[in-house]
């Protein structure tokens, strides 16, 4: 993100940023120069620094103040991170609040769908299942039929071999020849 809104209406750019490196690179090199003139100044060690840095103090001491006042000038503003970072922090509250919201909406209208969808597959199913308690209903009256007139069958049947079973019983005793019976 090359750019971004603060809460002030400005884009924050890289130069911001840019500038700040710069001036710290500054403030740097102000700080090794000074440590060199203070080390030939007082002949630190045996290295002979004030001869060296004589012949080029001409450009090093200019050099030394270009660096110092672009420094201070270059550098950002003392509260310009701060509110970066205030402002980084609001834009990402909002951005937090801004999904959160969107996720409660999209979860409401999901529970609404499926609510609907719900209903409607509680009402499909008491229709299956009145359906299947009607079918069930008819298999149990179609085989309450079945065993109702294998009932009366059975009865016929057996009022038939008792019909039989005296009459062959009554021939038998008299002497009379038994038939056998027939099968119904």
């Amino acid at each position: 993100m090359a750019s971004q809104k603060s809460d002030t209406g400005k884009p924050e750019s890289s130069t911001d940023a840019m500038m700040g490196l710069v001036s710290k690179m500054l403030a740097a090199i102000t700080v090794i120069l000074t440590t060199l003139f203070f080390a030939a100044s007082f002949g630190v060690g045996p290295i002979g620094l004030m001869q060296t840095l004589k012949g080029l103090a001409i450009v090093l001491v200019p050099m030394l103040a270009l660096c110092a006042l672009a420094a201070i000038f270059l550098a950002p503003k003392a509260g310009a991170q701060a509110e970066a970072h205030t402002a980084k922090i609001t834009a990402l509250s909002e951005f937090q609040s801004k999904v959160a919201s969107q996720i409660l909406a999209l979860q409401n209208q999901l529970d609404a769908l499926s609510g609907q969808d719900i209903k409607a597959l509680k009402a499909r199913n008491a229709e299956l299942q009145a359906e299947l308690d009607a079918i069930h209903q008819l298999e149990r009256d179609k085989v309450d039929g079945e065993i109702e007139a294998l009932r009366k069958r059975n009865e016929e049947l057996e009022e038939q071999i008792k019909k039989w079973a005296f009459e062959a019983v009554g021939k038998n005793v008299a002497g009379q020849p038994v038939q056998p019976m027939k099968a119904a």
